[in-house]
Formats: structure tokens, C-alpha cells, sequence
């Protein structure tokens, strides 16, 4: 998958995620998460060339609309509702006002689809083009060309929509990764003391001698800012399910090792990796250090590359 067909992916994700838990919001009268969605849609279309302010924080009273672009004479009505009479109330309020005739406006439901409107909505309003729903906010975003736009949108929306990653794996997997998750998340670190005379297990520098450097190296660096929160994070497992998830690591790394004819420097890579893409099948970020902590720090226990 190349790097725009990925942050395509990402967007498609959040903003899929964000439209139906505004809809369930909705459903039950919990209307809060609109007014989060304003100050949302208000960051997204500023990132592609826009400087939209919700109206709001302004002193003039926009009536009928929530964000406004003086500069480039664009206008946003925010809503959860999609019927004719909510649309054509916003176009014929906002250009009740004379100063508001040389405006674009523009109506975004962020939970509903369009629909094929019969309604003369007037005012050079063009409903295929001026309601915006998600699939057409998308449509929109994937016809920009520039990619570091693209990976700036995919960053926001990685940021500020958080997602539930879906459970698919076999419990021993899935323990793992609840572990790496937590290693991953900033408020979960605190920094350790350590000795620098870090001498994991003999056996590395016996059966790994030609890599003993690298592995010892590596989790020294790493061991300050993981070892606490991998141990809190380890509390939470039984004694039942760490036996099954170190005997999960035996097997799948000591696969990974043949396969890179015993070279542990490229089987922990081929590890991260594969854990990584894991944890990220749902679109969600996670930090490639802190699965490289976990699987050292297994290995040091003889449950990544096991003994003979």
C-alpha cells in the first residue's frame, strides 16, 4: 500500500467512525458531540486552504450558520439533519442579510446522507454540490493531489478521533497487543532508573555473539521510557494467559528466526513489523518502539527466539 493510498485510508476510517457515532449520539438526544463536531470540521477544512472561524466566538451574529471564511466569502452550516425544511430555512435566513450576498454557502451533515432534493432551494444553490455529506466531503478530499496534505489530514484525524481497534485475533494476540497499546500511549510513561550495566540472559552473548552489541544496545536505550508502563501493564495478566502468550512468542518468532537463517537482528525487525501491522489494521497508529521493547524484553526471558 503506497503512502496516498493509506492516508486515504486513515481519513475514509475516522470520518466514517466520527458521521455514525454522531448518528448514535442523535438517536438518543446527546447532542454535545455537535458542537464538538463545529470546532472539528472548522480545523479539517482550514487544513485544505480554508480559515473558517465558528461564528459562535465572533461579536457579529451569523444567524443560520456555523462557520465562516470572510476571506474567501465561503459560509458552513453544521447539522445532523438532512430534510429540505432544515436546508432551505438555513439559505433563506443567512441571505436574509444584504452583506451576506456575495457568500458561497454550503450545508455539511456530519451524520446523514444527501438526499436527491426536489425542494428549488433558490439563492444559486446547487444541491449537489452545496450539501456536503460525508461521502462527498471525501470525494472532496481524495481528488487533493498533494500528498503532505493528505498525511497532514490523516495526522489530525489520527489525533483527535480515536477509534476502538476490532478484536480479531486469538486472545494469546490480542493480550499482546493490549500490552504494546499501552506501552504506546504518552500518558502512560514514566522514566525509570537504571543500571547501565544492563547484562540481559548469557545465552545472548553465546548463541547471538555476532549480535549481542545491537541487542544489548538497543534495550538499554529503550528500557528508561517502557520498563515502568510494561510493568503495570503486565500486572493485569494471569499466570494462565502469560504461559499461553509465551508460547505463542516461542513458536511464531522461532518461525520468523528460520526464516532469516537465524539472524536475530532480522527477525526482531520481521517481529515489529509483524506486530505492527497487527495493531494498525484498523488504521490506528502505534508506536514501533514500544512493540520493540515488549519483544526484546520477551527475548531476554527466552520467549522470542527460545533455547534450543
Amino acid at each position: 500500500m503506497d503512502n496516498r493510498q493509506t492516508y486515504i485510508s486513515i481519513i475514509t476510517k475516522r470520518l466514517t467512525y466520527l458521521q455514525k457515532e454522531v448518528e448514535n449520539f442523535n438517536s438518543l438526544n446527546l447532542t454535545d458531540i455537535n458542537v464538538f463536531a463545529e470546532n472539528f470540521y472548522r480545523d479539517l477544512f482550514n487544513l485544505i486552504g480554508f480559515t473558517f472561524t465558528n461564528t459562535n466566538f465572533e461579536n457579529n451574529n451569523f444567524a443560520h450558520i456555523d462557520l465562516i471564511d470572510t476571506a474567501n466569502k465561503q459560509a458552513i452550516q453544521v447539522t445532523a439533519q438532512n430534510d429540505n425544511t432544515k436546508i432551505k430555512d438555513a439559505i433563506d435566513g443567512f441571505f436574509t442579510k444584504p452583506e451576506n450576498k456575495q457568500y458561497k454557502l454550503q450545508i455539511l451533515l456530519i451524520s446523514k446522507d444527501a438526499k436527491e432534493y426536489k425542494t428549488k432551494f433558490g439563492k444559486n444553490f446547487n444541491h449537489k454540490e452545496d450539501v456536503l455529506d460525508i461521502k462527498r466531503l471525501l470525494a472532496i478530499i481524495n481528488d487533493i493531489s498533494e500528498i503532505d496534505m493528505l498525511r497532514e489530514l490523516a495526522d489530525f484525524l489520527n489525533k483527535n478521533i480515536l477509534t476502538e481497534r476490532y478484536k480479531t485475533e486469538c486472545s494469546e494476540v490480542e493480550t499482546i497487543m493490549a500490552l504494546i497499546e499501552h506501552l504506546s500511549k504518552d500518558e502512560n510513561r514514566k522514566l525509570s532508573d537504571f543500571s547501565d550495566n544492563v547484562d540481559p540472559e548469557f545465552k545472548i552473548y553465546q548463541r547471538f555473539s555476532d549480535h549481542s552489541d545491537f541487542i544489548t544496545t538497543q534495550y538499554k536505550e529503550l528500557l528508561s521510557v517502557y520498563q515502568i508502563p510494561l510493568f503495570e501493564a503486565s500486572k493485569s495478566i494471569d499466570s494462565v494467559t502469560s504461559l499461553k502468550v509465551s508460547n505463542y512468542l516461542k513458536d511464531e518468532s522461532d518461525i520468523i528466526l528460520s526464516k532469516e537463517n537465524n539472524n536475530p537482528k532480522l527477525a526482531l525487525h520481521s517481529l515489529v513489523e509483524l506486530f505492527y501491522g497487527k495493531l494498525s489494521s484498523n488504521g490506528v497508529k502505534f508506536d514501533k518502539q514500544a512493540i520493540k521493547f515488549y519483544l526484546l524484553d520477551e527475548l531476554i526471558k527466552c520467549n522470542v527466539f527460545p533455547n534450543k
